[in-house]
């Protein structure tokens, strides 16, 4: 039986149309643009409290396609269970700055400069967007944060009233009310505003949880989980015990690349019908206010050994001439993890974008969309994007990475001491914490934050100690068996750090 050609044409639009930048802010995705992942489904859930994600796992992405009524509609068709379509969704906190649904963080300074608890200002957050329509809002003429605030911190039992009112209509008409907090370090300045802030916040959620159609979604950086000082209240393992991480597997990676090329507005047609003739693996048309969705099949989703022959179809079965440099299908997640082994779905589209365009120029005589050896260099591609992208969440990582170019890992931990301490690099975060040139007056950027592990080294630990132990609760870092200290292809190819046998440092 004779399989259908592989569209190569149709396919290279497809790749080159990946986009780079895939950030959306508070405004929602394309519908087209959502791959659902089913394994995401508990941090979709209107019950979690708390999704934690670093950089790039999806937290604003998910927190935008949330407040999206069509969106939001895409991923109920997908995970019937979830009852979206009975859940209203609304911003709590965002990187957003119109003041419309949610205090800015200069707002927010303000506020606690003017006395007002954390507490207060985040319970009335919340209670305005719930009676915002409502003829019983309490908030009447006022259109500044502070007047709203102080009428709920002089009148604490009306706002109690007026929650309870608002859980009981919900309740009446089957639905539930979501707030929605993202962004989270840009609460505040410095560790201890963002503290502060945040810990009201999550007693606040805590306390509304008595509430069964009132509901609040933290998503939230590692970390800031990691920071005991957020959790120190009363009953806070109430929400931890519920918490979700956001992962992205092997199969949910791959799924999102067939969603990418089956959607395409170019490609999508004559990449879906070569599926279904050579892998008899239909896509599922799903139509929602007018746009249609290309499901992903279900064996292509979740199927190793289904996605695998797709990607050999298409890419090198291996990263050389023969199986002995590994097979390219587990090859390429491997060398895109972090040091806890989590995937950016943008740094898998973008290695792979980059390695159909190295592919294209240098190695068309070999047949393939995807050369391993453009798959090498799409490697280095997203190490630097992805350098680059984590840097903008933790900007020390550019000071603790650059004096350690040139060096080879593992490597024991003194060695990273020796490079820091000629470099000078506490004292260079300590400077950029206290302003440098990071402070700015628009809320578009956030603070320069610096460890929170730096603020109380453990006792007997130097600081630097706390500078590996904040590297490795972010992925940066982590420990061999026997103690040495290694840094991720991920992270060391881009900052020109070596590995016996990993992929070429960029240099």
């Amino acid at each position: 039986m004779n399989h259908p050609a592989l569209p190569v044409e149709a396919l290279r639009l497809a790749f080159e149309a990946i986009p780079e930048e895939m950030a959306h802010g508070i405004h929602p995705p394309e519908p087209s643009e959502m791959y659902v992942v089913p394994g995401h489904e508990s941090a979709l859930n209107p019950d979690t409290a708390v999704v934690v994600g670093d950089r790039g796992t999806g937290k604003s992405f998910w927190s935008a396609a949330l407040n999206g009524e069509t969106t939001r509609m895409v991923i109920g068709r997908q995970l019937k269970r979830l009852r979206l379509d009975k859940v209203q969704v609304g911003w709590g906190f965002s990187s957003g700055v119109d003041n419309k649904n949610h205090p800015s963080r200069r707002v927010l300074g303000r506020l606690l400069d003017d006395g007002f608890q954390a507490e207060d200002i985040w319970r009335t957050v919340i209670l305005h967007q719930l009676v915002a329509a409502s003829e019983a809002s309490p908030f009447g003429e006022a259109e500044d944060w502070a007047s709203r605030v102080r009428r709920v911190a002089d009148d604490p039992e009306m706002e109690e009233r007026l929650f309870a009112s608002v859980d009981a209509e919900l309740r009446a008409r089957g639905e539930r009310h979501v707030v929605v907090f993202d962004a989270l370090d840009r609460l505040g300045d410095d560790w201890r505003r963002i503290r502060i802030l945040l810990q009201g916040l999550l007693r606040v959620g805590l306390d509304l949880r008595q509430y069964r159609a009132i509901r609040t979604k933290f998503f939230i950086r590692p970390d800031m989980w990691e920071d005991e000082g957020i959790w120190t209240f009363p009953d806070s393992s109430k929400l931890t015990h519920g918490s979700v991480n956001l992962k992205w597997r092997r199969t949910d990676l791959y799924a999102l690349l067939w969603h990418q090329l089956g959607n395409d507005p170019d490609a999508g047609e004559a990449f879906r019908n070569w599926v279904a003739a050579a892998h008899v693996e239909p896509f599922e048309p799903v139509e929602i206010d007018g746009a249609v969705v290309y499901v992903v099949p279900e064996a292509l989703r979740t199927r190793d050994a289904a996605q695998a022959k797709v990607l050999n179809a298409i890419a090198s079965p291996f990263m050389g001439r023969n199986r002995r440099r590994g097979k390219t299908h587990t090859w390429l997640p491997t060398h895109l993890a972090d040091a806890k082994g989590q995937i950016s779905p943008r740094s898998f589209l973008v290695a792979l974008k980059k390695a159909q365009t190295i592919t294209e120029r240098r190695h068309l005589e070999d047949g393939v969309l995807l050369h391993f050896e453009g798959i090498k260099q799409g490697v280095q591609e997203a190490s630097s994007i992805r350098l680059a992208e984590l840097r903008e969440d933790y900007p020390w990582v550019r000071q603790i990475l650059n004096p350690l170019e040139g060096m080879t890992v593992p490597a024991p931990a003194e060695e990273f001491y020796a490079r820091w301490r000629e470099s000078g690099v506490l004292e260079a975060i300590r400077v950029a914490a206290a302003g440098g040139d990071s402070q700015r007056d628009d809320d578009g950027a956030g603070p320069y934050l610096p460890p929170h592990a730096l603020e109380a080294p453990l006792a007997g630990h130097c600081e630097e100690d706390a500078l590996i132990e904040a590297a490795i609760e972010i992925g940066v870092m982590s420990r061999t068996a026997d103690g040495r200290l290694n840094i991720p292809d991920l992270f060391r190819v881009a900052a020109g750090i070596g590995r016996r046998g990993g992929v070429r440092a960029i240099r």
